[in-house]
């Protein structure tokens, strides 16, 4: 008999929302591993809102479900599986039938033993009401996954990639303050009040019941008494929750602060709603007021900003909270490090020296004048802290806070004090210590106004859009400038992607490369989760242009511009600034 091998996907909107993944890279799970135990510590979340983002976090098992012409397989209904935190997963190794039939997959996490032989059954879920940490958050994470197109797969074609979706709704907070105050959210306790618990879920397709259970409180996080940053996330089953008190935050001193919903809110599958909760105060005793301010988007997407339904008014203030601005984000364009350093994505690595910037961000006429605030998410951090910093010219300057830990960062580009117009990149890098670190650059952008927004979008005028890479498919790597395949066509890397139908904007792409070893290359778009080739489907290398007019498509509809090899191994050179999209 044949080995089943279950790919997934990354859990990034790409992957997540609409059962599309980070770019559709599938990473082989082997399956044929051994099981791995790995501990689940009851730890604090009181600044990870960025839980299962990119991947299903390690140690979630997931429920696999696997039919054929006569009913589940053997051991293939609902099989136990558990992930690594890399889009790997072990479990026990499933066969394909040896008469060649197809089978259909289906899957779910978190793994509960109720679903066993209910794959076609609308199954109760209950989300945790403290999810304070991280076990609890992960367990209150719905996710369903199947293949994107058909479902049906034999011995032939034994890679099966399972796209997941998120099937709740989350709910991201940020806290600020303004004026004096003698609030201290050190020890907090912030909970989510008024939404109901409960749901049903029907792998087969995908399908969520309606909220239900009593409503009650979920408790988002509760702050270390030592804690320096305050952001917190929660998981709630989708539901219109009425215009009440929605958001509660218990001080140590006794006190608590609430803030209602202005009206009647309904919060969607599949979405996140991220929340600004601003404390303040004109003295030391003065009374308690929180502005809510609210955007929407596509969980863990890139996408723009949209303004929400759900709207917060102040509690205590004025019966209209102030309008939240039309904010755009402008994602970065990673270029090759200097020379003591390296980038194979996700991994930045640098050597004992601090020649090892890597510029993330490049102005050519004074943009950066048009954004207020860069934010930043790095992770597995070895020898940090890491360095942030701007040019003006040939100089650099370090951004007022030096260094930096891993985690996830925002740097108030007005109060930097200087003119935000003669700002000529923005460059990353680690101290003169050797050391590394895991960043990508579509968890680096800048906020604010400016031109040239939108996901994927990199440096360039209101008539270009540059490029900004993503993590490379499974099979194949991307150390800038070289981008290396082996020999599967499963080496795709996502170069631009549009979460709002942007490239209906464009007219035109051009793509520069050199250095090919074994080409040519491939370059096309995605619709869904179909991946296309342009008309000229390979490229030998040089400077290439694509007609977008000429594709006869709706270009609203292209989710993603993707570059890869063919299924020979080979690599060429390639930069994120070197592809570009133009009216």
């Amino acid at each position: 008999m044949k080995k089943l091998s279950i790919l997934s996907l990354g859990l990034a909107m790409l992957t997540f929302a609409s059962c599309s993944s980070d770019d559709q890279e599938t990473k082989s799970i082997s399956q044929s591993t051994p099981i791995t135990l790995v501990s689940n510590l009851d730890l604090m979340r009181t600044a990870n809102t960025n839980l299962q983002k990119t991947q299903i976090a390690e140690g979630v098992k997931i429920g696999v479900f696997v039919k054929g012409t006569n009913g589940y397989i053997e051991d293939g209904d609902n099989a136990e599986m558990t992930a690594d935190g890399s889009g790997n997963f072990t479990g026990n190794t499933l066969y394909f039938p040896e008469d060649g039939s197809n089978v259909s997959v289906n899957a779910y996490a978190p793994y509960n033993a109720a679903f066993t032989s209910k794959m076609d059954e609308a199954v109760d879920f209950s989300i945790a009401t403290d999810q304070s940490t991280d076990a609890n958050y992960l367990a209150s994470d719905l996710l369903c996954g199947a293949p994107a197109g058909e479902n049906a797969y034999n011995m032939t074609t034994p890679a099966v990639p399972l796209v997941f979706k998120h099937m709740l709704s989350k709910l991201n907070i940020k806290f600020t303050f303004s004026g004096e105050t003698d609030v201290d959210l050190k020890g907090a306790s912030v909970s989510i009040l008024n939404t109901k618990p409960s749901t049903t879920l029907k792998v087969s397709d995908a399908t969520l019941g309606v909220a239900s259970g009593t409503a009650t409180d979920i408790k988002a996080v509760t702050f270390a008494a030592d804690a320096t940053a305050f952001v917190a996330s929660a998981i709630i089953v989708p539901q219109t929750v009425g215009a009440d008190d929605f958001i509660q935050i218990s001080l140590t001193d006794g006190r608590t602060l609430r803030a209602p919903l202005k009206s009647e809110t309904s919060f969607l599958s599949g979405k996140a709603y991220t929340y600004t909760v601003k404390i303040l105060g004109e003295g030391a005793q003065a009374a308690i007021e929180i502005e809510m301010s609210t955007e929407v988007t596509d969980w863990d997407s890139n996408t723009t900003a949209l303004e929400g339904d759900a709207e917060l008014v102040e509690n205590g203030g004025s019966d209209e909270p102030d309008e939240p601005g039309e904010t755009t984000k402008l994602y970065a364009t990673f270029q090759t490090p200097a020379s003591n350093a390296s980038y194979n994505a996700p991994t930045y690595t640098w050597t004992g020296s601090t020649s090892n910037l890597m510029t993330i961000f490049e102005f050519n006429n004074g943009e950066l004048k048009n954004f207020s605030k860069l934010v930043f998410t790095f992770s597995n951090l070895v020898d940090g802290p890491v360095r942030m910093g701007y040019y003006v010219g040939s100089t650099f300057t370090e951004f007022g806070n030096g260094y930096y830990s891993a985690g996830t960062k925002e740097v108030d580009l007005t109060a930097l004090g200087i003119d935000l117009s003669t700002v000529t990149k923005i460059a990353f890098g680690g101290r003169s210590n050797a050391g590394s670190c895991d960043i990508l650059a579509s968890d680096v952008y800048l906020e604010g106004t400016g031109s040239g927004s939108g996901e994927g979008s990199g440096s360039g005028d209101d008539n270009t859009l540059t490029a900004t890479f993503g993590t490379p498919g499974s099979n194949a790597t991307y150390n800038a400038p070289t981008y290396t395949w082996t020999g599967s066509t499963s080496n795709l890397m996502t170069v631009f992607e549009f979460a709002n139908g942007e490239l209906a904007n464009y007219s035109k792409l051009t793509f520069t490369f050199s250095n090919l070893v074994d080409g040519p290359v491939r370059m096309g778009y995605y619709v869904g989760s179909t991946f296309t080739e342009f008309g000229n489907g390979f490229y030998s290398a040089g400077t290439k242009e694509v007609d977008l007019t000429a594709l006869g498509i709706d270009l609203s509809t292209v989710t993603k511009i993707a570059f890869g090899g063919r299924s020979n191994a080979g690599s060429c050179d390639i930069l994120a600034k070197d592809v570009i999209l133009s009216k």
